[in-house]
C-alpha cells in the first residue's frame, strides 16, 4: 500500500506499486505483505514537502504528531500516544539512542535523506530495547538515488527560501559511478534562518539558527555479490535559544546553544542468487552527539555528550520447499552508549556519567504457506548493564526475551487480511536510574533533591492488532490504482517508569533538609487502543487520499487518561497531474480534534485544522534536470497550539526550493 504522502510525478502509463522495505522484517518487501503497521516516505515526497525540520515530514503519518514547539531542536515525537524516548530512531541502519531533557534525539538534514519507515507499535523481537512506541528509520542518499539513466557523472545545486522564518538554504553535491562497480557522492548543505512567525502575528523570539550538514558516501562491489559500504554524516547547528527550547524565553534561560552529531557508518553484505543460504550482512557505527551551551547573563557552560558505537551481524537463508518456503534471518547485536556531562568542567549530578551496554541475539522466520498465507514469528534476547562513572550507587543488570508473531493472508488478489502480537521493551536510561542533585530550589535553606534508583525495572509492552487491506490497479481506468488500510491496535505497557516528586517540609530519606526528593519509579501500567484507517487513490491524471486516527490511553493504576495521548485528526489529500507538461498540484487538509480526554492538571487543547498547498515542475527536453518546487504551508494562517505544546504553531509559510542536476 502506497504510505499517506505526496505522491511523485508519474509517467502515465505507470502503475505506482508499493515500495520495498527492510526495517520491519530485516528483509525486502513490499508495504502489502507485512503483517505491522508500517508508513513509507519517499524521496519525491521529501523535495515535494520542502521539510526545515523532520518533524516537518512525520506530522503527515497517521497517529504520529509532533510536539515541543516549531524550534527544530526541541521537537519531539509521538506514535500512537507513546512519547518520544520510547521510539527507536536508525540512521541507515544505525541506532540514534541520544536523549537529554527538553532536546530532539535526532538531528538530521532532511534534504539529505532518500526514504524514511515508520513502524507503528512494539518492535523489539527485531530491533530490541526503546522500540515501545515503534521505530523511525531513516536512510541518507547515494549516488544511484541521483544518477539519470545511463548517467555516471553528475552534479547538483539546489537554493531555497521560506518565509516564515527568512530562511535561506543552499546545496551542492557531486555524485557519479566507476566501472559499475564503485558510487560515490559528496553533498553539503547550509541554512541560515531568523526567528519564526507564529499564526497570531509575532515572532517566537530566539529561533533563529544556522546550519551546516555534510554526507560523504561510498558503495563498492568488485564481483556484484560482495557489497561495502562506508559513509559520514555530519549536523552542526548553532542559534541563542532558551536551555529548554520548548518554552518562551527569558533573559534567565537564554543560551548560546550548538549542537553536533557525527554519523560513521561501515556496512559489509553478500548477495549470492546462487548460494542460498549464506548471504550475511555486518554493519559497524558509532554516533556521537554533543551539545554545548553558554548562558548568556552569567556564562555559565553546560555540555553534554552521548557517543553509541555499535555492531549488528546477521545472516538470511531463503529456503524453497514442497509444501512452503522460508526466509530465515539471524543474528547478534552489540552496542555501547557512553554519556559525559560537564557544567563550568565539572561532572554534572543532573545527567550522570556512565555507561550502558547492551548484547542480543535474534532470529526470526518468514513462512510462506502456499501463495496466499505468510507466518513471520521471531524472537530476540537482550541482555543490558548501566553502570555510574562516580558515586557508589551500583549496576543496573537485567536481560529481556521479546516475541513477535505476524500472520498475512490474501484472501483475493485485491483483499487481505493481517493478525500480529509483538512485544517490545525499554531499558532504564542512565538519567532515570543514576540522576542526583538539586532539582528545584523552595526558599532559603529548602531544596527537593534528585535520589537515584538503580533498581529500575525495563518498560515491557504488548501489542495486539488486526487489520485489513485493498487493493486494486485498474478500477476505474489504465494505470490507476485504489487501496484500503485499517487496523485496530492495543498495547498494554507495564512498568512505565515515571518521575514522583515528594515535597514536604521534614527530613525524608535522601534529603536530612527541608524540601522533600524526587525520584524515578516504575508507577504506572497503561492500556493504549485505538484504529487508524487509510484510503489512497494514484491515476495517471489525478491523485486523492483520506486518512483517520484515533487513540485512547489510561493509566491502569489510577483509571485517569494518559496525558501523552494526541487527538483525533483526518487528513485529506487531493490533486491533478499534467504529465505532458511534468506538472503537479495538489493540497492537504489537517483536520485535529480538540483534546478534552486529559488526566488532571494537564491543560486541555482546542481544535484547529491546517490547509496546505504545493507545485512541482520537473521539465524535459533542454530544461531536463531542473527541479522547481513551491508551497504554502498554514495557508489560512491559523493561530493554533498543538495539544502539550507550551508554544504556538508556526505561521502562513512561503517556500520554494530550486535545483539543477547536471
Amino acid at each position: 500500500m502506497i504510505s499517506f504522502g505526496a505522491p511523485a510525478l508519474a509517467d502515465p502509463a505507470a502503475v505506482r506499486l508499493s515500495p520495498v522495505i527492510v526495517t520491519a522484517t530485516k528483509t525486502e518487501r513490499t508495504l502489502d505483505e507485512v503483517p505491522e503497521s508500517v508508513s513509507v516516505i519517499d524521496r519525491a515526497q521529501i523535495e515535494t514537502r520542502q521539510p526545515q525540520t523532520l518533524g516537518r515530514l512525520l506530522e503527515d503519518v497517521p497517529n504520529v504528531s509532533v510536539g515541543g514547539g516549531p524550534r527544530g531542536v526541541g521537537q519531539r515525537l509521538t506514535i500512537r500516544g507513546v512519547s518520544d524516548s520510547r521510539i527507536l530512531f536508525l540512521l541507515d541502519g544505525a541506532r540514534q539512542n541520544f536523549s537529554a531533557g527538553h532536546s530532539a534525539r535526532l538531528f538530521v538534514e532532511p534534504d539529505l535523506l532518500r526514504q524514511i519507515e515508520v513502524i507503528r507499535g512494539p518492535a523489539s523481537a527485531l530491533w530490541g530495547s526503546g522500540a515501545i512506541g515503534g521505530v523511525i528509520a531513516l536512510e541518507t542518499v547515494d549516488a544511484s538515488d541521483l544518477l539519470a539513466p545511463g548517467q555516471t557523472l553528475g552534479g547538483r545545486v539546489r537554493t531555497g527560501y521560506q518565509d516564515a522564518n527568512q530562511q535561506w538554504m543552499g546545496g551542492i553535491s557531486a555524485y557519479g559511478r566507476v566501472n559499475d562497480q564503485l558510487d560515490l557522492l559528496v553533498d553539503l548543505n547550509r541554512r541560515e534562518a531568523g526567528d519564526i512567525r507564529l499564526g497570531d502575528g509575532e515572532d517566537l523570539r530566539h529561533s533563529g539558527f544556522e546550519r551546516t550538514s555534510g554526507l560523504v558516501k561510498g558503495t563498492w562491489s568488485g564481483d556484484d555479490i560482495n557489497w561495502f559500504s562506508v559513509s559520514y554524516l555530519g549536523f552542526r547547528e548553532e542559534g541563542e535559544v532558551p536551555s529548554n527550547a520548548q518554552i518562551e524565553s527569558t533573559p534567565e534561560t537564554l543560551v548560546d546553544r550548538t549542537t553536533r552529531q557525527d554519523n560513521l557508518n561501515f556496512g559489509y553484505w553478500r548477495d549470492d542468487p546462487n548460494n542460498p543460504y549464506f548471504n550475511p550482512a555486518l554493519r559497524l557505527h558509532r554516533t556521537q552527539t554533543r551539545i554545548d551551551e553558554e548562558r548568556k547573563h552569567d556564562a555559565r557552560r553546560d555540555d553534554t555528550e552521548l557517543t553509541t558505537i555499535g555492531l549488528d551481524l546477521r545472516n538470511t537463508m531463503r529456503l524453497a520447499g514442497d509444501a512452503f518456503d522460508q526466509i530465515i534471518s539471524y543474528g547478534l547485536e552489540y552496542y555501547k552508549d557512553t554519556a559525559t556531562a560537564k557544567r563550568d568542567g565539572i561532572p554534572r549530578p543532573s545527567a550522570p556519567d556512565g555507561n550502558q551496554h547492551i548484547i542480543s541475539a535474534y532470529l526470526q522466520n518468514e513462512i510462506l504457506l502456499g501463495e496466499r498465507l505468510t507466518l513471520i514469528p521471531g524472537i530476540r534476547f537482550d541482555d543490558y548493564a548501566s553502570k555510574r562513572d562516580q558515586g557508589d550507587t551500583g549496576t543496573n543488570e537485567d536481560s529481556a526475551w521479546s516475541a513477535k508473531i505476524g500472520a498475512n493472508l490474501r484472501v483475493t488478489d485485491w483483499l487481505s487480511f493481517q493478525a500480529s502480537y509483538n512485544e517490545a521493551f525499554r531499558a532504564p536510561s542512565l538519567s532515570e536510574l543514576f540522576v542526583s542533585g538539586v532539582h528545584f530550589t523552595c526558599g532559603p535553606g529548602c531544596q527537593n533533591l534528585f535520589v537515584p534508583n538503580p533498581d529500575l525495572k525495563p518498560e515491557k509492552a504488548r501489542n495486539k492488532e488486526i487489520g485489513l487491506r485493498l487493493s486494486q490497479q485498474n478500477l476505474l481506468m489504465d494505470g490507476d490504482r485504489a487501496g484500503v488500510r485499517a487496523a485496530l491496535f492495543r498495547n498494554d505497557v507495564e512498568d512505565f517508569i515515571d518521575r514522583a516528586v515528594i515535597f514536604t517540609p521534614r527530613p525524608v530519606p535522601g534529603n536530612p533538609g527541608p524540601g522533600g526528593v524526587t525520584t524515578q519509579e516504575n508507577v504506572t501500567d497503561a492500556r493504549l487502543e485505538g484504529v487508524e484507517i487509510e484510503a489512497v487513490y494514484d491515476a495517471p491524471r489525478w491523485f486523492a487520499g483520506l486518512a483517520y486516527s484515533q487513540t485512547r490511553g489510561d493509566n491502569d493504576s489510577t483509571g485517569e487518561p494518559l496525558a501523552s495521548v494526541q487527538p483525533d485528526e483526518w487528513m485529506a489529500r487531493l490533486g491533478l497531474r499534467f504529465p505532458a507538461q511534468n506538472l503537479e498540484a495538489g493540497a492537504q487538509g489537517r483536520f485535529i480534534a480538540a483534546q478534552n480526554r486529559v488526566p488532571e492538571g494537564v491543560e486541555p487543547a482546542s481544535s484547529h485544522q491546517l490547509y496546505d498547498l504545493w507545485l512541482s515542475w520537473r521539465p524535459s527536453q533542454q530544461l531536463a534536470g531542473l527541479s522547481l518546487d513551491l508551497g504554502i504551508d498554514n495557508l489560512l494562517d491559523e493561530d493554533y497550539t498543538p495539544y502539550l505544546s507550551a508554544l504556538q504553531g508556526p505561521g502562513r509559510n512561503f517556500k520554494a526550493t530550486l535545483s539543477y542536476r547536471f
